[in-house]
């Protein structure tokens, strides 16, 4: 099987005796750009690309980033065994079947992003329901509330999804879609540092919930599952650390 549409970033640690240039590194799914999450220069940057190399560092393994065309993929590559890790993962009883979870290592808080001027006291389902329209991202997890609504065909068939962040922000900010559902630190960070500034934030939360690695049952034992959770546990105040530097740098 070819992988001629994905790209390979090395990030190898040495870290409890591992020599990451003998060791078999695992390979780690992250998606297309997703500012302050994931990034990209000559190597992937950003918030969850540098808890990722910090946790794995100090549990031991060595790491390398695989650039995936969706979140969407992630999870059918994560399933196949081609992928051992995927960051910024939220947990389901679905996803639970594939793939353990570590423990969480950030929270994540769904938004509403609007060019209009909306009834602050609606919530999800009363704009579904009002024909507004919606834009997200294929794959992602958005809570209960929209898995049910994309249950329901006329709901569904309103909310457009679409992998690129800038082209789903750009579709708010052009009226072409009435609202993006988005994680509030990347909807800040286009609002703040590129010029969307006409943008609102609905008072709305979608979802409020904890962040996860998925780690493929392919790849990884109970014990690795344990070494992984006492990095996180040992890291709490670096992690924090780095998510106020990029929250920072996004305001």
């Amino acid at each position: 099987m070819r992988y001629t549409v994905f790209f390979i970033f090395l990030a190898c640690f040495k870290s409890h005796a591992v020599d990451c240039a003998t060791e078999t590194s695992l390979k780690v799914g992250i998606g297309s750009s997703w500012p302050p999450f994931v990034m990209y220069g000559t190597r992937p940057y950003g918030l969850d690309v540098e808890i990722t190399e910090a946790v794995f560092k100090h549990a031991g393994y060595c790491i390398e980033f695989v650039q995936l065309p969706s979140s969407a993929r992630g999870i059918t590559e994560l399933e196949k065994g081609l992928i051992d890790i995927l960051p910024s993962a939220s947990f389901s009883v679905e996803r639970a079947k594939i793939a353990y979870f570590s423990i969480p290592y950030r929270r994540e808080r769904m938004r509403l992003f609007t060019n209009k001027e909306i009834e602050p006291n609606s919530n999800l389902v009363e704009l579904f329901s009002a024909g507004y329209t919606f834009t997200s991202n294929p794959g992602a997890y958005y809570g209960e509330e929209v898995k049910q609504i994309k249950k329901i065909d006329w709901y569904d068939k309103r909310l457009f999804e679409i992998s690129s962040l800038d082209r789903r922000i750009e579709m708010v900010a052009k009226n072409r879609v009435d609202f993006l559902i988005e994680d509030e630190d990347a909807g800040y960070y286009y609002i703040n540092k590129l010029g969307y500034g006409s943008i609102q934030v609905h008072p709305y939360i979608v979802n409020d919930n904890a962040i996860h690695f998925m780690l493929g049952r392919h790849a990884f034992e109970r014990t690795d599952i344990e070494r992984i959770n006492e990095a996180i546990t040992s890291l709490l105040g670096v992690i924090t650390r780095i998510s106020e530097k990029y929250r920072k740098d996004s305001g």
